[in-house]
């Protein structure tokens, strides 16, 4: 039996009902919440630790009430009547790599300044986290643990204490203390025990006026075996949190409003998917608030960063990187960008070529330069987003029921130095004004990162905020459900952030459809324009002849290059082509260009007068043959040039794939032979990146 405390109406008390109102959202489904929180608070853990990365599981199982409810001295004929089934739900949060619930455990041992993570966790209610780079602020966010169940939770950490490990087990209940039935009748827990209760109880070990955590371990192993798991492992540290008596129909009831603007015919397939049990919702959720994350092991590429990529189980799952579905993959891709920026470092996506970075800058609030951060952005289809996957809208995913079905509404994203999406902004000021997709096929999606070391300047006329990085800033800025920024009354940078976030993109927008240049410097003119893909015979085989007149080919006095069919699958083309080499030529170059008024321009001209990526590429050069005009038969080749292998070398020609330019597009293909008057022939494969622009290849 265990010790209990149950906290007493008096002066100062902070009431259970109180901590259970504290997280200020009850917008959000609870197990959202509940995700947010606990994997924040893993990852605040994990900053005092060595590694790379941290680990979170989510269990789900069963338990036999009556075996848990003998723990808990006073309350077991009460919750035996209560739950008299032989089995009821229960959910446990594990983390490692983590320092656990670390600090003093004695009342009259605890720092003002520090409370320590055990203490704060457990007793206090609105003590704030004190690590300027943690996700925590406010300490209310712990209270969604009490929600998701009865109001019992049992928290189990093993620290390190000097040299060894210390095991650490406290059971705790918060519950509102006026809560009543529709009849008026009390169905409060504790007022059987203490008329006087403050919704507050605890179970531990007494010594004398202090409620101490269990460190027997083998005890903890008794408790933890009523669930069916395990004290931590030799040489791990972290924490367990058990939440038992889950509701699952009442918290998978909660995901989709009742009142939502989703589909019929989504609904059923969102619910069949991803709400059809615990488990599946949390795949699904882990996956919105943690994108950023998840297995992204290019944090520990850039340079000067320090973040660790999060690993993360369900029910001993893993959720991979090539787990997560198209838009939460491109929400990684779009978050590392920016990132690696804040710390003047490019990273460049490898599979979303045509994300691009803009500096977000505001005068007047800080000491060095004018840049508060970096937005990557994104304009990509339907198709180029979800490839060959069958997947519901992005909006669906990320609880945007309204904007589904109708134009694409623009959606901005935002995190701090945890990584956690604050939020997907469809409405409100990180979206008014912005150009939206001129079709539905289409979508535009941003990612603002902070530069959260950057200094508020001294002499500010709010001492309050002078000399206080920007991190730590916008950490003040959120609510307690970490939901959104919101200046204080005397500033403005939250605001001015948005603002020019919406004008950079509208912007780049402008920039990329419109380009005003000098004609006769031989730049691109006035609009951009027409299809990239052919509208016709789309899907089928387009033949031409030998000359290329039917193919797009290209011909000069000692050159011939034609195009004899091609391919045409989503984004991607297929093209046969026959390249001939006379009058003694030895090599050759083919070049991508794209079609403007004012003529056609290559890779290195786009680079310099725009700046984006080249929207082709050439992603294969496949050579079948090659045939000299003194043989009868044509030497088999049959190589390829890709971006991992880039160059061919037999004994009659050598073709390498080549970057005109600093981005690294693949954009030329050259040939040198090593016999007389070749014919070379074989596939070119291209991917687009915008459809707008219609290509050809210039050949010298």
């Amino acid at each position: 039996m265990l010790d209990r405390e149950i906290l007493k109406t008096d002066y100062g008390v902070s009431y259970g009902s109180v901590t259970l109102k504290s997280l200020q959202n009850d917008n959000v489904p609870e197990l959202d919440l509940l995700v947010r929180e606990a994997i924040q608070n893993s990852s605040d853990a994990s900053l005092m630790e060595d590694g790379n990365s941290y680990a979170v599981n989510f269990y789900n199982g069963t338990f036999e009430p009556v075996e848990f409810n003998s723990y808990l001295t006073g309350l077991e004929d009460i919750l035996n009547s209560k739950f008299s089934d032989d089995s009821a739900s229960f959910m446990e949060i594990r983390d490692t790599k983590t320092c656990g619930l670390t600090g003093k455990i004695r009342k009259d041992e605890i720092k003002k300044d520090d409370h320590g993570n055990f203490f704060k966790l457990i007793y206090d209610t609105g003590k704030r986290q004190t690590i300027s780079t943690a996700g925590g602020n406010w300490g209310f966010g712990k209270s969604v643990y009490y929600r998701v169940g009865i109001g019992i939770v049992v928290f189990y950490s093993r620290i390190k204490e000097g040299d060894r490990n210390e095991d650490r087990m406290i059971i705790t209940l918060v519950e509102d203390e006026n809560r009543i039935d529709a009849e008026g009748n009390d169905t409060t827990i504790l007022n059987a025990l203490e008329p006087r209760s403050a919704g507050k109880a605890w179970w531990g070990v007494r010594d004398g006026e202090d409620l101490l955590p269990i460190t027997d371990k083998n005890l903890i192993q008794d408790i933890l075996s009523v669930f069916g798991i395990n004290v931590f492992k030799d040489g791990e540290t972290g924490t367990s949190i058990i939440i038992p008596y889950i509701n699952t129909k009442e918290l998978l009831d909660g995901i989709i409003p009742v009142e939502s603007d989703i589909q019929e015919d989504v609904k059923e397939h969102f619910i069949s998917i991803w709400a059809s049990s615990i488990s599946d919702y949390l795949r699904l959720c882990i996956q919105k608030w943690y994108a950023p994350k998840i297995h992204n092991r290019e944090l520990v590429n850039i340079p000067g960063c320090n973040k660790k990529w999060l690993h993360v189980t369900v029910d001993n799952k893993p959720i991979r990187k090539q787990d997560l579905l198209p838009f939460f993959r491109l929400t990684q891709e779009l978050y590392t960008t920016a990132l690696a920026k804040t710390f003047l470092h490019d990273y460049k996506s490898e599979e979303y070529l045509n994300i691009v970075t803009l500096p977000i800058n505001i005068q007047g609030y800080f000491e060095k330069g004018l840049t508060t951060g970096f937005v990557s952005m994104i304009r990509i289809s339907k198709s180029e987003l979800n490839k060959e996957q069958c997947v519901l809208s992005p909006y669906d995913y990320i609880g945007k029921y309204e904007a589904d079905g109708g134009l694409n509404d623009p959606i901005v994203m935002y995190a701090r130095d945890p990584g956690m999406v604050i939020d997907y902004a469809i409405t409100g000021p990180w979206v008014k004004n912005l150009t939206p997709p001129e079709s539905q096929e289409d979508f535009l999606f941003a990612f603002f990162v902070p530069i959260t070391n950057k200094s508020i300047k001294q002499n500010l006329a709010v001492p309050e905020y002078a000399g206080m990085e920007l991190g730590e800033y916008l950490r003040q800025c959120e609510a307690s459900d970490h939901m959104g920024w919101n200046d204080p009354v005397k500033m403005q940078i939250v605001q001015r952030i948005q603002r020019n976030t919406i004008n950079q993109i509208n912007k780049q927008i402008k920039a990329s459809d419109i380009v005003n240049i000098d004609a006769t410097a031989s730049k691109l003119a006035n609009r951009l324009g027409r299809n990239l893909l052919p509208k016709i015979g789309y899907g089928k085989k387009k033949s031409g002849d030998d000359s290329g007149s039917r193919g797009g080919g290209t011909k000069i006095t000692n050159v011939s290059f034609a195009l004899v069919s091609q391919m045409i699958r989503g984004n991607e083309v297929e093209m046969d082509f026959v390249l001939k080499l006379s009058h003694g030529k030895k090599t050759a170059k083919l070049s991508m260009m794209i079609a403007s008024e004012a003529g056609w321009i290559d890779a290195n001209s786009w680079y310099e007068d725009i700046g984006t990526v080249f929207p082709v590429e050439i992603q294969e050069c496949y050579v079948d043959a090659v045939k000299s005009p003194v043989s009868d038969y044509p030497c088999e080749v049959k190589k390829s040039c890709t971006a991992e292998s880039s160059k061919i070398e037999t004994e009659e020609v050598t073709v390498d794939l080549q970057s005109e330019t600093e981005m690294e597009t693949r954009t030329q293909i050259v040939v040198a032979a090593h016999i007389q008057n070749p014919e070379i022939t074989g596939k070119i494969r291209l991917q687009s990146y915008d459809k707008k622009y219609q290509f050809n290849f210039r050949v010298e």
